[in-house]
């Protein structure tokens, strides 16, 4: 009775362990830079405690956003979610879709097809203004239809025609900054000058 309690509980552990290596290597993030898992269970329970947490957006929601992706992918559809809430304003818009950005570099480097569920996620979305928003953070020049894969062939949303929401380098922290500054396009001068005509007699012979 012993023995199979033990063979149980050995079962049992390794079932464990296995969960544990699989999530960790699903991770961007190394386990010494992951969100806790007290903060990421909290958000995956109430994911629009990070709208009132966030209430202006900004660089730091930017920040959080890419660590809870980076720390853990099963955060995406909570994410994704927020996208579709219609209590989220426009400034908490951009940096989430800033924040999935920025996961979708690092994921692209490590692992491609979580950066592919990440555009497959923005352009199902349905929402032009966050793929456009995505688009900018980007640079990416198409992203598939809703529902469609990633990749910069293909039907795809067309990009913002302005310069306004294009986003700008990142900084140290990695946060994307998102502008609405436009260059105006002024035509170059040419100096207008008269031009002497000569005239050329020719006696006749």
């Amino acid at each position: 009775m012993s023995v199979m309690r033990f063979a149980l509980r050995m079962a049992s552990a390794a079932a464990v362990a296995l969960t544990i290596v699989s999530a960790a290597s699903a991770a961007i993030y190394p386990p010494n830079r992951q969100l806790s898992s007290q903060v990421i269970s909290g958000f995956k329970s109430s994911p629009t405690s990070l709208l009132q947490q966030f209430p202006d957006g900004g660089a730091q929601m930017i920040s959080r956003v890419r660590d809870l992706g980076a720390s853990d992918p099963t955060t995406l559809d909570g994410l994704i979610g927020l996208l579709k809430n219609s209590g989220t304003t426009k400034d908490q818009m951009r940096a989430i879709v800033a924040g999935l950005a920025l996961v979708a570099r690092m994921a692209a480097q490590q692992d491609q097809a979580y950066g592919n569920e990440i555009q497959t996620a923005i352009a199902a979305s349905g929402n032009a203004d966050v793929i456009a928003a995505y688009q900018a953070a980007t640079g990416d020049v198409a992203i598939a239809a809703a529902g469609g894969g990633a990749g910069g062939g293909g039907t795809g949303a067309g990009g913002p025609t302005g310069t306004g929401g294009f986003a700008t380098g990142g900084n140290a922290s990695g946060a994307t900054t998102f502008g609405n500054s436009a260059r105006p396009n002024s035509a170059t001068s040419t100096p207008s000058g008269s031009v002497a005509s000569a005239t050329n007699s020719v006696s006749p012979r």
